[in-house]
């Protein structure tokens, strides 16, 4: 069995600009985008069965580059009290990085004689380099590191046939790369790192 946070909600804010210069001789295009988003890490924890762990610290305190404390948090119990525990996880516990990112066009347009134009520009997205931290949903949920918590077993006393809680460590497997984010990712279409196109067209 495992812990996982399988679930991400995503909340978004874009702003989409058209700016039109056409005080200048050629008329130059700023086309450009915005995006700004967060990532809510919900739902339940497990792998083919649903538990969710125990709370025993402070999760919000930052280890390094993880965003939660791996240590805040224990295996379900084995009792009757596995669902409703007081110390169970809740539902949108934990909150992932946010990402914001900026495409910039910069077009100008050349007309030779009365029948042909070309147009000359450059596009950039993610002009300032700046690393998308959210975790896509590949690597959040579904069985992404950023929201696996690790693994455990419990063992069953072959004598009462009760379910045994896990002996910690020797029963538990935890990720490493847990609430880790370490990664940049295309978001809304603000590529994870700053690409630079060149286009020319030519109508006539």
């Amino acid at each position: 069995m495992a812990n996982q946070l399988s679930d991400v909600r995503q909340n978004r804010d874009r702003i989409h600009s058209i700016l039109d210069l056409r005080q200048l001789r050629k008329r130059l295009n700023l086309p450009g985008n915005i995006a700004v988003t967060s990532v809510e890490a919900v739902g339940d924890f497990g792998d083919f069965i649903s538990y969710r762990p125990l709370v025993v610290g402070n999760y919000k305190h930052h280890v390094g580059d993880q965003l939660f404390d791996p240590n805040a948090f224990a295996p379900p119990t084995v009792g009757s009290d596995v669902f409703d525990n007081p110390l169970v996880a809740k539902r949108n516990l934990l909150w992932g990085p946010g990402s914001w990112g900026v495409n910039l066009g910069l077009h100008k347009e050349f007309k030779f004689g009365e029948r042909v134009n070309a147009t000359l520009g450059a596009d950039a997205s993610n002009l300032f380099n700046h690393p998308l931290r959210a975790p896509n949903q590949d690597f959040a949920g579904g069985g992404g590191n950023f929201a696996y918590l690790g693994g455990f077993n419990i063992h069953v006393d072959p004598s009462t046939l009760q379910l045994l809680p896990p002996v910690v460590p020797d029963d538990i497997s935890p990720n490493d790369q847990f609430g880790r984010a370490f990664q940049t990712f295309t978001q809304e279409g603000v590529e994870g790192r700053r690409t630079i196109r060149l286009r020319l067209r030519i109508t006539f």
